[in-house]
């Protein structure tokens, strides 16, 4: 299973799949991302032990779904437009990841298809929204989350243990988008510098929670805007 290559499950904001294999190899069996979103970086390690905490409960419901849901539900969940438009069989999870497909790198699944996206559709550009390759994609990798934990809430409801811990949080700077943004940053700190075994924060140029260091550069948007990506570490025992 560790040869199989997952791709996201749905695009989210700040995700850090892309990025993953830039960053330090988990030097632990168990990986643990307190602050879950699409959990970009346990998708490149997927066959470890993997806990996710996540506080948003949109995103919490979306991963019960996923790793408990059957192949065969997915292939079922038909193409549409607009999240309403969904069958009443289809439970919350399954709307969750519909809408989350509507639009790319969003905070928050959205009820239907942009202007944008059904102008690219029309145009031939099927890979917009919620479609056929979308439902045999996610049906596919099913099988490598199965294993995988979800806790609701804070980060601070992980448990205490040694493991590769990835700390990617809404950014102290250009971390506004997010749903749940109010962060205490300095008892973050405090938190990471106690967790047992490795430690990967990330964060952008700028934060001064932990003494960060310049990881590398980013670029996004159609204006390919550059952003420095910051990084501190710890190596446990």
């Amino acid at each position: 299973m560790a040869s199989f290559k997952l791709a996201p499950f749905w695009r989210y904001y700040g995700g850090k799949f892309r990025s993953a294999p830039r960053y330090p190899q988990p030097a632990y069996d168990t990986i643990i991302e307190p602050f879950a979103g699409a959990a970009g970086y346990a998708l490149r390690h997927h066959d470890r032990k993997v806990l996710l905490v996540e506080r948003y409960p949109i995103v919490a419901e979306l991963w019960r779904f996923l790793i408990a849901v059957k192949e065969s539900e997915i292939l079922r969940i038909p193409e549409v437009e607009h999240v309403d438009s969904l069958p009443s069989w289809i439970p919350q999870g399954g709307r969750i990841l519909v809408g989350f497909s509507m639009n790319s790198a969003v905070t928050a699944p959205r009820k239907s298809l942009s202007a944008g996206r059904i102008k690219l559709r029309a145009m031939g550009r099927n890979f917009e929204g919620w479609n056929a390759a979308q439902r045999e994609r996610v049906a596919s990798q099913l099988h490598c989350i199965r294993h995988w934990r979800i806790i609701e809430g804070e980060y601070t409801l992980a448990p205490d243990v040694r493991a590769t811990w990835f700390v990617d949080p809404p950014y102290q700077v250009a971390g506004s988008h997010y749903v749940h943004r109010q962060i205490d940053y300095s008892a973050l700190a405090t938190w990471c510098r106690a967790r047992q075994g490795q430690v990967i924060a990330c964060e952008n140029a700028g934060a001064s929670w932990l003494p960060f260091r310049v990881f590398g550069t980013m670029k996004a948007g159609p204006s390919k805007r550059v952003s420095y990506e910051m990084i501190w570490t710890k190596e446990g025992a």
